[in-house]
């Protein structure tokens, strides 16, 4: 996972300013069971998440066999590399000032919190395709050229963290209004749609609740 930050870091060093944000690198903290940070203690049921005060990633090492046991994602190596890319990506919304508007406290399908979550996803899916086809100066790319099984990992990771799919596991019903972080459904097709544009081509806080 810590060479993942540091392709995530020499990616975004040159892509960043091609979509207006002023670069600096995270922290990154790797954890099994529980940590600390400035944004409190958590334990290994938060998952992976992103503390914005101190600008810290924060990646449970146990996170994967948790999607694969639990929520039965496909795994895989690209699928791992993107729960790290999607939390980058929220590392670039507060580098940007992305934090400053939205209310990141209200739930619900049409809410902010939901908007910047799908963003990341988006986010995600535009480093797998930018990486893959941009090179550091040896040549070299920064990720090797995916696969279509690869993709359809990245997308069952998506799906297997959608709040529908994390209420049915619970064994109780579905309620939109407490949604945080999107559908299955959701959060596989802002993947695909970072994957297909360009980072700049696309904004979740632009369209209508029913496109996102």
């Amino acid at each position: 996972m810590a060479g993942a930050l540091l392709w995530l870091d020499d990616y975004w060093i040159e892509a960043a300013p091609t979509v207006g944000i002023d670069f600096r690198e995270p922290d990154f903290i790797l954890f099994d069971g529980a940590t600390t940070t400035v944004c409190g203690n958590a334990t290994s049921a938060v998952g992976p998440f992103y503390c914005p005060p101190d600008e810290t990633i924060c990646i449970d090492t146990a996170f994967y066999d948790v999607l694969r046991d639990r929520f039965g994602a496909s795994g895989g190596p690209l699928a791992e590399l993107c729960v790290v890319a999607h939390e980058y990506r929220h590392h670039l919304q507060q580098t940007a000032g992305r934090f400053e508007g939205p209310d990141r406290s209200d739930t619900g399908p049409d809410s902010d919190t939901i908007r910047l979550e799908v963003q990341a996803d988006c986010f995600a899916g535009a480093w797998v395709r930018g990486a893959s086809e941009a090179e550091y100066d040896s040549g070299k790319p920064y990720l090797e050229p995916v696969t279509p099984q690869q993709i359809q990992d990245a997308l069952s990771a998506a799906s297997a963290v959608g709040d529908d799919r994390i209420q049915e596991s619970a064994g109780g019903g579905v309620n939109l209004e407490t949604w945080t972080h999107g559908s299955s459904e959701q959060r596989q097709r802002w993947f695909m749609t970072g994957y297909d544009n360009e980072p700049g081509a696309f904004d979740t806080f632009a369209v209508r609740a029913d496109q996102l």
